[in-house]
């Protein structure tokens, strides 16, 4: 029979397991939560993360994750997290649903009493959180060495709560010499989808015998499932008088000025850094057979030669994958002598941070076998078309649910990370290097959905009408009823594999759609697959009725248009970036982005956090900031 137990016994549950008993609660604070190492002395701090990183060291060779799921059964790893929660600020007092989640996650461990890590969660389809360490190169100043480093969390559709922190130590490679340099911690409610807010910046003395650990704890809670996830990462790197680099060539911008780097796999225009192509570098093609960068160089879309990855041996180009290109050298640098790369650490992989979605999309292959290559070298070149279909981690699972459909039109971030053992003349060490793309560039995967068939005719700003592939760079169409004009920025096109939507109305009018190409309806902007017969939509003759909606198979090409300079933007209206096609006002490209892509969770945190987090929150230091 189960036992059921209220707010109150849990709290009383937990209670007597705490081992810091003896720390000062305290109520609500102003400020950010302290760093860790002014509220717990150094040799505990040590002992408990040298400890978490043994069981990190010895996690499954073919594990997914970057991380170890901490025991809370566990005595050891439950006073870890205890230590590390009050060090940073955190007591039942101030936090108490966290801490009676918690004593409710120990409880699952206790009672299934299975073997092995991972005990404190529930097993469901619906969640899962990654996370990882950033540590870049650093920059020598003077004779010391400045890093900068810090965790990443990310939750799949986001979570309640969630809590990291980060502590760097400087050490000897024995590690009976080591000394923390510094330590930090923040937390996160109603989100959780792209935690990066705790960083450190230690600098350490180049010195060829001694180490920069960086070892974290996160904490994540899902409210709507009842899930945690209770997790312990760690990184390491050789402080050499040569720090280790990466040479990265792809991938890049191809001379476009945007914000980010786009890759178009099904459509996309001169817009489009990278797109499927076939062997004569034309894109969007049937006969696909890699991706290449543009070239430049040529005003219409061609790819570069020399800048094309194949699909692998063996495979050919799926629309429901996500492929990025991947062309870099890692040098592991020097010290006595050149750091001779001797393996390959699982941590080696590139990530796409799902920012909005949360969750991460990782390489369906391991990156090992692809620097093997350069052991007993101090470089190792990769060059390689990269599948990162796979979810990390998936609810706890390896399933490939980063396909297209789930990351269109969503601007992710790229974190690489690099880790390798070498040897520097004084034995093997670790050389550690991540890039985030979050500071230098955002890569962003489209799959330009709003598109109209071939022959589709759209008016020019002369009154007269021309198929949309006719439409060129430069010119006007008209976009409104009151005669507001804008000019074509540029032109996508390319294939489609599911069926077009056809709508007719009572006017006479027909057009052909891909399935969320935006519509001008009597209640705003609607994706073309949500319209219904019935349904009053606004033509060049007014509004009128639909009296036709189907889907319908189409082997054609498709086209889209983007819509208005900055300054003709200025004077229209947010539902103003539209055109006649075939008699209908439709949306261009950028309102198809903005209705069809993921939205960001907005508005007051209380109002979307679960009541049970609102002491927390209201005790939290963001809500006295």
């Amino acid at each position: 029979m189960k036992t059921h137990r209220s707010s109150s016994q849990w709290k009383s549950l937990f209670t007597t397991v705490l081992p810091l008993a003896a720390l000062t609660a305290t109520g609500a604070w102003a400020g950010p939560l302290r760093p860790l190492t002014e509220g717990l002395d150094q040799a505990t701090l040590k002992a408990d993360a040298q400890h978490m990183r043994r069981l990190f060291e010895k996690k499954a060779p073919a594990s997914t994750e970057d991380f170890v799921h901490i025991d809370l059964a566990d005595p050891a790893q439950h006073r870890f997290v205890m230590n590390r929660l009050h060090a940073a600020g955190k007591t039942q007092r101030n936090a108490p649903r966290l801490f009676e989640r918690l004593a409710m996650a120990r409880q699952k461990a206790l009672t299934r009493k299975e073997p092995g890590i991972g005990r404190s969660t529930l097993t469901t389809e619906a969640w899962g959180c990654d996370h990882f360490v950033v540590l870049d190169n650093g920059a020598t100043v003077s004779g010391e060495r400045q890093y900068t480093s810090g965790p990443v969390g990310s939750c799949l559709n986001g979570a309640s709560y969630i809590y990291a922190d980060v502590v760097a130590t400087n050490a000897n490679y024995a590690e009976t010499d080591a000394t923390i340099v510094a330590s930090a911690a923040d937390e996160e409610y109603a989100k959780g989808t792209n935690f990066n807010t705790v960083a450190v910046n230690p600098s350490l003395p180049v010195n060829g015998q001694r180490q920069l650990i960086i070892d974290s704890m996160m904490i994540a809670m899902n409210e709507d499932t009842g899930e945690e996830r209770v997790t312990f990462t760690a990184s390491q790197v050789a402080v050499t008088t040569v720090a280790a680099s990466v040479n990265l060539e792809h991938p890049r911008f191809s001379g476009a000025v945007k914000p980010s780097i786009a890759s178009c796999q099904l459509r996309g225009g001169n817009d489009c850094d990278y797109a499927v192509v076939n062997n004569a570098l034309q894109p969007y093609a049937a006969s696909a057979t890699g991706i290449a960068m543009r070239n430049p160089a040529i005003s219409s879309w061609t790819g570069d030669g020399a800048a094309f990855f194949p699909f692998p041996t063996g495979t050919s180009f799926s629309s429901s994958k996500v492929y990025v290109p991947l062309k870099l050298t890692f040098d592991a640098g020097s010290d006595l002598t050149a750091c001779n790369i001797t393996s390959v650490l699982p941590v080696t992989k590139l990530r796409l941070i799902k920012t909005i979605q949360g969750g991460t999309c990782v390489t369906s292959a391991d990156l090992q076998q692809d620097f093997n290559a350069g052991i007993g070298h101090q470089t190792a070149p990769v060059n390689r078309l990269l599948d990162l279909s796979r979810e990390t981690p998936a609810a706890g699972t390896a399933a490939a649910d980063c396909s297209m459909a789930r990351i269109t039109n969503e601007a992710v971030e790229l974190a690489l990370t690099i880790s390798t053992k070498a040897n520097c003349g004084r034995g093997e060490v670790n050389r550690t290097v991540t890039y985030r793309s979050k500071s230098k560039w955002n890569w962003d995967l489209y799959v330009w959905n709003s598109c109209m068939a071939e022959g589709t005719k759209i008016v020019r700003a002369d009154g007269t009408s021309a198929p949309v592939e006719s439409i060129q760079r430069g010119e006007q169409v008209v976009a409104n009823d009151s005669g507001l004009l804008l000019t074509v920025t540029d032109v996508s096109r390319g294939g489609e594999d599911k069926p077009l939507v056809r709508l007719g109305d009572d006017k006479g009018h027909q057009v052909l759609l891909t399935e969320t190409h935006p519509v001008l309806t009597s209640k705003g902007a609607v994706a073309a697959a949500a319209l219904k017969v019935g349904d009053r939509v606004m033509t060049q003759a007014g509004a009128a009725t639909l009296t036709t909606v189907k889907r319908e198979a189409y082997a054609g090409q498709v086209y889209n248009l983007t819509l208005g300079t900055e300054q003709e933007l200025l004077a229209a209206g947010k539902l103003d970036r539209t055109m006649y096609a075939n008699g209908f006002r439709v949306g261009d490209n950028t309102m198809q982005a903005e209705l069809s892509g993921p939205k960001a969770k907005t508005g007051p945190v209380l109002a979307r956090l679960p009541k049970a987090w609102h002491a927390d929150y209201r005790n939290s230091p963001s809500f006295q900031r």
